[in-house]
């Protein structure tokens, strides 16, 4: 792995932001530039059960977070080149390209269908588990900022959809909602979050409990009444680990009840 000099690699980024108009050019200049800080290896093994696990070029964090703040530069400038730049960082499918990807897209000033249209086809197409996460903290991160309530929206309609991985989506929008500044129409999550907490699948049991954590932080009294509702209810396994993970966020005047509808 080759050394990184902070002074040349902030050259190499300008250079390489002069193409950012053209996307193949700059995909290709991209492409040197992390082959000439890394040795590609595949990183095979290092998320268990997944398969596919994308090519990496196991690049310095350093190099990425140089060039993610050249490319939010850039897409304050050339909005719509951002949006082609991001389809072809993505289209490349190596593990740092869709990082980039996915960040460029929440950095750049768009309408709000063509970003979720990105993140829907996006969150379909993707096999890596290190990338769910980002899709929609960073992925969304703009809009959610920038036209909350089309995030909201677009929330709703991932969670009212039968595919696992947008209804993980969903949940992850409606979170970072919830950690965006100025965001608190908190009512409104809870509305969206009755509906898929009353029928959840195995595997997004985590990501509701995470969502429903957050909120117990913001709004402990909302947030435990919320939890009555859904265990009195209905008496799954499934909602009562929810619960036992949400009622440790909880103050402990509230949890007593609770945890004993959760057993």
């Amino acid at each position: 792995m080759a050394n990184v000099q902070l002074g040349q690699l902030q050259q190499e980024a300008a250079q390489l932001s002069t193409h950012f108009s053209d996307p193949e050019t700059y995909l290709k200049q991209l492409e040197r530039l992390l082959e000439s800080y890394a040795s590609p290896i595949h990183r095979h093994g290092r998320v268990r059960g997944m398969r596919p696990i994308l090519f990496s070029y196991e690049v310095p964090a350093l190099v990425l977070h140089r060039l993610e703040l050249e490319q939010q530069f850039q897409a304050n400038q050339q909005p719509a080149a951002a949006l082609a730049v991001a389809d072809a960082l993505w289209a490349r499918r190596s593990y740092e390209t869709r990082q980039l990807a996915i960040r460029l897209l929440g950095a750049t000033p768009a309408s709000s269908h063509e970003i979720t249209a990105r993140l829907e086809a996006w969150s379909a197409e993707n096999q890596e588990e290190l990338l769910v996460s980002l899709l929609f903290q960073s992925g969304a991160r703009g809009l959610a900022e920038q036209q909350p309530q089309a995030l909201l929206a677009f929330g709703r309609v991932m969670l009212a959809s039968q595919t696992l991985r947008k209804q993980i989506l969903g949940l992850g929008c409606l979170q970072t909602l919830l950690s965006s500044r100025g965001f608190d129409n908190l009512p409104a999550l809870f509305n969206a979050l009755l509906p898929i907490s009353q029928d959840m699948p195995r595997k997004l049991q985590p990501f509701l409990a995470d969502v429903l954590s957050e909120l117990a932080e913001r709004t402990p009294k909302e947030t435990a009444f919320f939890l009555q509702q859904l265990l009195a209810g209905q008496h799954s396994e499934g909602s009562r680990w929810v619960a036992r993970q949400v009622l440790r966020q909880l103050p402990p005047e509230m949890q007593a009840s609770l945890r004993e509808l959760a057993k």
